[in-house]
């Protein structure tokens, strides 16, 4: 049995009963975290958690047990499938953070990150583009009031999504988040608890700049969760928000920032979002125009009401469609949306639309050409 799993037995001991460890307990406790600190050899970092931990028992907090029955990075990792990324969370590049803040309804827990080339078992790659150099970070999420959260099989499982991503500081995160850093992430439940390991490119990078992790509501990255001063580049959660708005600091080693990387990295983000050339020169589409040789499928028309986070949700045909309010409508903008969608599979199928009239009633609808 592992150091781990023995001090696991005696927590789960102390803790079995609704009195207190008497003295003996104790003492026994403490002889034993000794005696093995004498048997064999240890790191540092490992005997100064046993430490701390042996001291905890002793004062036998609820609030410490809460936090023993998280899972650890590693954990979480083998619950994936991916080794590789199991062993990273143990090495030393491996930083343990577990922080926690309750926002709304949930209680997130960020338990740490590790960065590297090649540290995981699953190959990265956008558009067939291999990217080796990775950041993985690990968080935990659950309800405030205790209750499990939804598990996998259950039907309300991702019914309220939730976004996680670094953000790097000075950079506006509407522009440089976990999507447009070629990131995704992988999920579980277990013990009424959803454990998310996010990856993006190596932000380590940016260490000397100084990164936050945000968790949020939504599918995507929703500026009304967060303010973004344009001056100071300072992130700060929005505390007129109703969703879900954590933020939080990123201790990475400064000494481990690479700036003419960093900018490269940047320039590169940036490119990519810049429309080309022949796009700029392609003609505009005239949307009214379009409409005007299209009909309207009268089953489509949909009232659709912004969710909490902001958000719109279309359904129709099998397929969903998700969308931020304010990407569609400026303020006390009317009509139609600027922005509409088509479905273009070699010839234009469907379009669809977005109106809002003068009481703020918002409708969604596709149309289908002739």
């Amino acid at each position: 049995m592992k150091d781990f799993e023995k001090l696991d037995q005696l927590l789960r001991q102390a803790i079995s009963s609704n009195n207190e460890p008497d003295e003996s307990l104790n003492q026994k406790i403490i002889n034993q975290v000794r005696e093995r600190s004498k048997m064999r050899r240890v790191n540092k970092k490992r005997m100064s958690t046993v430490a701390i931990c042996a001291m905890l028992i002793l004062s036998t907090s609820i609030s410490v047990f809460a936090v023993w029955k998280l899972l650890t990075p590693k954990q979480i990792a083998e619950n994936l499938g991916n080794e590789s990324l199991a062993i990273a969370f143990e090495g030393e590049d491996a930083l343990a953070i577990n922080q926690a803040q309750i926002s709304g309804d949930y209680k997130v827990t960020l338990l740490g990150i590790v960065s590297g080339e090649k540290i995981s078992d699953f190959e990265s790659s956008v558009d067939g583009t291999v990217h080796p150099n990775r950041s993985y970070a690990v968080v935990a999420i659950a309800n405030a009031n205790g209750t499990p959260m939804p598990s996998t099989h259950d039907e309300a499982y991702g019914e309220i999504p939730f976004f996680v991503s670094p953000f790097i500081k000075g950079q506006n995160p509407n522009r440089f988040n976990i999507i447009t850093m070629n990131g995704g992430y992988s999920e579980f439940v277990k013990d009424g608890t959803m454990y998310r390991i996010v990856e993006c490119d190596d932000i380590e990078i940016f260490a000397d700049r100084g990164l936050y992790l945000g968790v949020s509501s939504g599918t995507f990255y929703n500026a009304n969760a967060y303010h973004f001063d344009l001056e100071t580049g300072k992130i700060i959660p929005n505390a007129d928000y109703e969703g879900v708005n954590v933020l939080f600091d990123l201790p990475l080693d400064p000494s481990k920032g690479n700036p003419e990387k960093a900018e490269k990295y940047l320039q590169t983000l940036i490119d990519q979002q810049t429309p080309a050339q022949e796009d700029i020169d392609e003609e505009p589409i005239d949307i009214e125009a379009l409409l005007a040789e299209s009909t309207l499928i009268p089953e489509s028309v949909q009232k659709v009401i912004p969710d909490k986070a902001g958000m719109i949700t279309y359904n129709f045909e099998g397929r969903k469609f998700e969308v931020s309010f304010e990407f569609l409508f400026e303020e006390g903008q009317v009509g139609l949306s600027d922005n509409f969608y088509i479905d273009d599979d070699g010839h234009i199928k469907n379009i669809l639309v977005f109106s809002r009239d003068t009481n703020g009633v918002i409708s969604a609808m596709t149309y289908r050409k002739n």
